[in-house]
């Protein structure tokens, strides 16, 4: 599993060709559905024939308890050995539309299963009003937020926390968003052209306060982050230096607060609908900034992955529903390994790139070995997501990929290559194409992940954008 595995060195630059796009703005909500707390996406199935749904139910909880403790005897001890457990572990979440569940309806998240909590004015807290904690339910449009909080505390019960003193056995969050859709990093940046940023340290100010007219100690453990549209379309060349600065700004801001010596790390991903914004251009500088920052600040900014195998909206450019809940366990999972088990985590990026004639082998960081080219999940854009070029005249296609290890990806030119060879994966889609798992920019590589999710969804780690030289 992702918590036995290290960090290593990058080899090769992360260079990448220009970008143009936009992201538009939060649709319309509307009504929420009924709740399905603990739901299956296979329930309909199941109703179809009782039979079939029992033995499928068994199924389901076998694997799921298997799974589970697989995840506990991974590791003679999971709980980082300086972990402080405080009453409060707040979460604040920012970003542009995708960050606020633009178009997830109807909402799926309706009750709370745990103990998880948001302000009294909703996920989407605002800047005002900030007087209480209610359950972290979903509403007008479900957000990342309730799955990732639920499976963060599924798996510190069930996993991490296990043989822990009495009171400290359970880990749950207070979650608040404060994005805004359709804005670049200088609108929502600390001192940018909106109140989202200031919004945010309103939120750590006021649970701060709550929590200490309580009686309760009061941490924020991590930023989320779901960004980066609007600075591909203005073709922002400084969106890394600008991802360091803001999570050195919430950082900053959040200490002086709470007086906490814990980091406060950003989690985000890479966005991957590049080919259905603004001019519609091919590849993005933006999505190798959000792996490239990962790289430059090691356990301050924290790539969780791409978001190309998740299910889009019919628009192309959000997620649906189901798309905002998979996204928040995807989220939970490194919540995990970085600030339960006091980790590093790295997705599935290279992590080297040799070339003896016309074979290139690739290693990767894996959290879950072993590797697999997966096309029932995702369709094969060619090659497997995977693209070759160099200085020419003549550049050499790809005859074939095939995983040759655990972490090891083999590649098969036509011909030996010319001067200055670049790796690429799931890095130049088709211009006006929809993002997601079939249409966008994407690839069929990734692990084997077997992290239970409460809602029937498969969390493979897959492979990120990249760009990679090589030699």
């Amino acid at each position: 599993m992702g918590s036995r595995h290290r960090s290593w060195v990058v080899v090769g630059a992360l260079l990448v060709a220009g970008a143009i796009g936009a992201c538009g703005t939060d649709e319309p909500a509307a009504a929420p559905s009924p709740d399905d707390a603990g739901d299956d996406r296979r329930a309909d199935a199941r109703s179809a024939d009782p039979d079939a749904s029992t033995q499928d139910a068994a199924l389901e909880a076998s694997t799921q308890d298997a799974a589970l403790d697989a995840l506990t005897d991974a590791d003679a001890s999971l709980l980082a050995p300086g972990f402080v457990y405080r009453d409060i572990n707040h979460v604040l979440g920012t970003g542009q539309s995708l960050s606020v569940g633009s178009q997830g309806t109807p909402v799926l998240s309706t009750a709370q299963p745990f103990d998880n909590q948001m302000f009294v004015t909703g996920v989407i807290a605002g800047g005002a009003g900030l007087t209480s904690f209610v359950p972290l339910v979903e509403g007008p449009r479900e957000t990342l937020s309730s799955a990732f909080a639920s499976l963060v505390t599924k798996l510190a019960r069930d996993v991490v926390l296990l043989g822990q003193p009495a009171g400290q056995t359970s880990h749950d969050l207070l979650v608040s968003a404060h994005g805004v859709g359709g804005q670049p990093y200088a609108a929502l940046k600390k001192n940018g052209t909106l109140t989202a940023y200031a919004n945010g340290i309103a939120q750590a100010q006021a649970a701060h306060d709550l929590a200490v007219a309580a009686g309760k100690t009061h941490v924020i453990r991590a930023v989320t982050n779901v960004h980066g549209e609007s600075d591909h379309n203005a073709q922002n060349p400084a969106y890394e230096a600008d991802l360091l600065e803001w999570q050195r700004d919430y950082e900053t801001d959040v200490r002086a607060i709470t007086g906490q010596a814990e980091p406060v790390p950003m989690l985000h991903t890479q966005f991957s609908s590049w080919t259905k914004l603004g001019s519609r251009l091919t590849t993005s500088a933006v999505a190798a900034a959000q792996l490239s920052a990962h790289v430059a600040a090691p356990g301050k900014i924290i790539l969780v992955g791409a978001k190309y195998h998740l299910p889009y909206a019919p628009d192309g450019v959000h997620l649906t529903n189901e798309g905002y809940r998979h996204m928040g366990e995807d989220y939970a999972k490194v919540y995990r390994r970085v600030i339960l088990e006091g980790k590093a985590w790295e997705p599935v990026r290279p992590k080297a790139v040799t070339r003896v004639g016309a074979t290139v082998t690739l290693t990767m960081f894996v959290p879950a070995p072993p590797l697999v080219l997966d096309t029932q999940r995702v369709s094969d854009p060619g090659s497997y997501g995977f693209e070759w070029t160099d200085d020419g005249p003549d550049v050499p296609t790809i005859s074939s990929v095939a995983v040759t290890a655990p972490d090891t990806v083999t590649i098969t030119l036509s011909a030996p290559p010319n001067a200055n060879g670049r790796l690429r994966y799931a890095f130049t889609g088709v211009s006006g194409a929809l993002g997601g798992p079939t249409t966008g920019p994407r690839g069929n590589l990734r692990d084997s992940d077997a992290t239970p999710s409460r809602h029937g969804y498969d969390l493979f780690n897959w492979a990120v954008h990249f760009d990679v030289a090589a030699p």
